[in-house]
């Protein structure tokens, strides 16, 4: 009888353990970091073309960034699963200064700079339910996250990018592809001086409806994918002080994106092939983007080339052109060898002389694994650009300060990436 109690007790302790356990949790994540010198003296310099939508990566980021993601799975229901998912980050550019933002004025300022001076963030936080049968097992969501990234590689250019705070249904399978819809916001538009808590962030702001169907199958080995995104400015005067919101700057817009992807039907890689056209007001973006990647034994290639005509309404457009690609070659060990070669060159509608820069990376790396993409590794680069009399005169930043009376310039450093 004594041993009763106990017994009672023990029972009541492990369920109240059970109730209490930790859910099951994924981490995952990516992170870069590194430091460099320009050949010129102090630190490395990061080179892009002015008007150009993009710049070639390797061994041309000036800036370090973490983004650890947790992804905590914390209920079943028929069938269905549902999450948590939360990743911090952290995020320092080597060529500005961090906490800048632009005041009521319109001056720009700058809370601190230094190299312990860090942009901190939760980049995404959002809950989801995915595989609900009710949805055609697709997915639930709320709350804030990246969302619609369709990105390239080499040059790391967002064709499709609705990061934000939002809400939506995503991945339903009907048969000929999966629909996903979303309403977002930019939580960072119409935002002020932070020191002014009544600013312009909740009396204006702008908000898309992404759409997309994507996975639909064309042919063996190919899929296409097609994403709308109209957007619309939510505004309204400011009751407290009477300010009206300023009209016609803020017209409402429409994106429409076709992609074609293609599995071991060119060199047995992988092809991407893109048309987007995308309008705000009178202001227009249209391009074509080529991808190809391919192995040949122990060298992976990437191969990209796009052309964008902008045309601005209050001032004057441009037309882009990029080339580029990228050969990296394992070694032997964990040791491998990367080679990439990037072309810019955009011609200013109004008629201007062409600007143009060609950027050239070596480098050395010590990878995890023998593949292209074998994460983590440390690379050891030299960077050379070069660039004609119109890009120089349109340098800005470091890239100014560095080599504002020269047409070529080098860098060299180290760099750590690695995802999980």
């Amino acid at each position: 009888m004594k041993t009763k109690p106990l017994i009672i007790a023990m029972a009541l302790a492990g369920a109240a353990s059970s109730a209490l356990a930790a859910p099951p949790i994924e981490f995952s994540g990516y992170m870069r970091a590194g430091v460099g010198i320009n050949a010129a003296g102090g630190n490395q310099v990061c080179f892009g073309l002015a008007g150009a939508d993009t710049k070639y990566r390797l061994g041309n980021e000036c800036d370090y960034v973490i983004e650890p993601t947790f992804d905590a799975k914390l209920a079943e229901y028929e069938g269905s699963d549902w999450h948590v998912r939360v990743m911090p980050s952290v995020y320092k550019a080597w060529d500005s200064g961090q906490g800048a933002y632009i005041d009521s004025s319109g001056a720009a300022r700058n809370l601190g700079t230094g190299p312990d001076t860090l942009t901190t963030r939760f980049g995404q936080i959002y809950a989801y339910g995915s595989n609900i049968s009710q949805l055609a097992n697709g997915r639930v969501w709320a709350g804030r996250r990246f969302y619609n990234r369709l990105q390239t590689g080499i040059n790391d250019q967002f064709l499709e990018n609705n990061d934000g705070n939002g809400a939506g249904i995503e991945d339903m399978d009907l048969g000929v592809g999966k629909l996903s819809i979303a309403f977002m916001m930019d939580p960072n538009y119409g935002v002020r001086d932070p020191l002014d808590p009544e600013g312009r962030a909740v009396t204006n702001n702008r908000f898309s409806l992404p759409i997309r169907m994507t996975g639909i199958k064309d042919f063996p080995n190919g899929e296409l994918a097609i994403y709308v995104t109209p957007s619309k400015q939510l505004k309204s005067d400011d009751q407290s002080t009477g300010t009206p919101i300023e009209p016609a700057s803020t017209p409402s817009g429409l994106a429409v994106g076709v992609y074609q992807t293609m599995n071991g039907l060119i060199l047995g890689g992988n092809t991407l092939i893109g048309v987007k056209h995308d309008k705000e007001g009178e202001s227009k973006n249209t391009r074509v983007v080529f991808q190809q990647s391919a192995n040949f034994g122990a060298t992976a290639v990437d191969f990209i080339t796009e052309y964008r005509v902008a045309k601005r309404a209050a001032e004057a457009g441009n037309k882009w052109f990029t080339v580029g690609a990228r050969a990296d070659t394992w070694l032997g060990g964990p040791f491998r060898f990367l080679a990439e070669a990037g072309h810019d060159q955009v011609k200013p509608e109004n008629g201007g002389e062409k600007l143009n820069m060609t950027k050239l990376t070596a480098a050395v790396a010590a990878s995890a694994g023998k593949e292209a993409g074998s994460r983590p590794t440390i690379r050891l680069f030299v960077t050379h650009a070069v660039w004609n009399e119109a890009a120089r005169l349109n340098l800005s930043g470091n890239t100014k300060a560095v080599f504002g009376d020269k047409k070529a310039g080098t860098s060299v450093g180290v760099q750590a990436e690695a995802w999980w």
